[in-house]
């Protein structure tokens, strides 16, 4: 039995400010994976210390299940958790519930006894939930994203269909835009290539979305991006596209023309700034916004191009997070209680995928906080 009757008290998972979640200053990462199986989800849980001096025996990791979200309590999990063999930084768990007809939320309570606080993380478990199967690259949970020309460990069922989606994913529109940008029902599949019988490895040579499948005609699977110079972009040529958010049309040309070459780059950013100071604080300031965007919103695309992303870039870390079922609420109070709504918008590339809720009343707001990067007054 995987279940322990004694109950945990809480707080109701609703009632949460995750804003969190999107800290620059949180103490670690937590990556969340959960597997489905005909009979079982598998949930894998791994936290990794962004201050690699600090010790992970610091920490805790409690599981429980829970009914709904408005639930002040839940029942404890068992399963393993452990510090990773010759990593003082990091913690992995792994629990495994049965499949029910009905959707189960599984809950992740992470305690610091150094710093005195406690975190709550969540995932819905959903009885049709598409991935079945876990990646990790060098003993490293893979959820969004994972290295180029590094080899990467399936964990689940058999399978053996890889497909590669070399499609060029457009970067969010503006959040005035009132077309909501959902994935396309079909992607077009650049490769396919097969496994042979009982490997479980794969290594990705090209960047791209990745979807490996018992086989191509399968309801699920699982999807990473393989990537380099990535979260944080190092390269030149990588940090033109980011700019569409804050660029004319004209300037935009002109810094895709550079196309690697830093003085040419360097140019534009000045006649964006009109004062070198500013340019070196807007291109600092803004990059390690696009970094974060990678870091937490990775998902069939880049960070920074999905709609979270933009936002994030732009408007930098909400003030109130709020998480449910279907949807995230993000309220700006610094903004003048500005708040954006994202509702979920599943598929087998990204079950858990959401997308902004676009109105015309962002437009005012929109440009006036693009004339403040364009002056670098942020």
């Amino acid at each position: 039995m995987w279940l322990i009757s004694a109950p945990v008290i809480g707080q109701a998972l609703r009632d949460i400010n995750y804003n969190y979640l999107y800290s620059p200053d949180q103490p670690f990462f937590l990556k969340t994976t959960i597997v489905r199986s005909d009979t079982h989800w598998r949930v894998y849980v791994e936290l990794s210390l962004k201050d690699t001096a600090r010790q992970v025996s610091d920490y805790s990791m409690q599981h429980e299940l829970r009914t709904a979200l408005h639930e002040k309590e839940g029942k404890l999990l068992a399963g393993d958790s452990s510090a990773v063999l010759g990593k003082s930084y990091r913690l992995k768990s792994h629990c495994q519930v049965p499949v029910q007809k009905e959707t189960l939320v599984f809950v992740t309570k992470v305690t610091s006894t150094a710093l005195k606080h406690a975190w709550y993380y969540y995932q819905i478990l959903e009885p049709n939930y598409p991935v079945n199967a876990a990646l990790f690259q060098r003993d490293v949970l893979i959820t969004d994203y994972g290295k180029t020309n590094m080899e990467v460990n399936i964990l689940g069922e058999s399978l053996t269909a890889i497909s590669f989606y070399d499609d060029f994913f457009p970067a969010a529109t503006p959040p005035f835009d009132e077309a909501m940008a959902r994935v396309s029902a079909g992607l077009k599949v650049d490769s396919t290539f097969f496994l042979p019988t009982g490997s479980t490895t794969i290594i990705p040579h090209k960047q791209g979305l990745y979807l490996i499948q018992k086989d191509t005609l399968a309801t699920t699977g699982v999807a990473f991006r393989a990537q380099t110079d990535y979260p944080r972009y190092n390269r030149v040529e990588n940090l033109a596209d980011p700019l569409i958010y804050v660029c004319t049309k004209q300037e935009f040309d002109r810094v895709k023309s550079a196309k690697g070459d830093k003085k040419a780059f360097d140019k534009v950013m000045l006649s964006i700034t009109q004062d070198t100071e500013r340019a070196r604080q807007f291109v600092r300031s803004y990059f390690r916004r696009v970094e974060l965007a990678n870091t937490f919103f990775t998902s069939y695309k880049e960070g920074w191009k999905t709609d979270r992303g933009m936002i994030y870039i732009i408007f930098g870390l909400p003030d109130e997070v709020f998480r449910f079922s279907d949807r995230e609420i993000w309220n700006y109070k610094t903004y003048g209680k500005l708040s954006f709504t994202f509702v979920k918008s599943p598929s087998l590339f990204d079950p858990d995928n959401l997308v902004l809720v676009r109105e015309k009343k962002f437009q005012e707001k929109w440009y006036e906080v693009i004339d403040l990067w364009r002056n670098a007054r942020f």
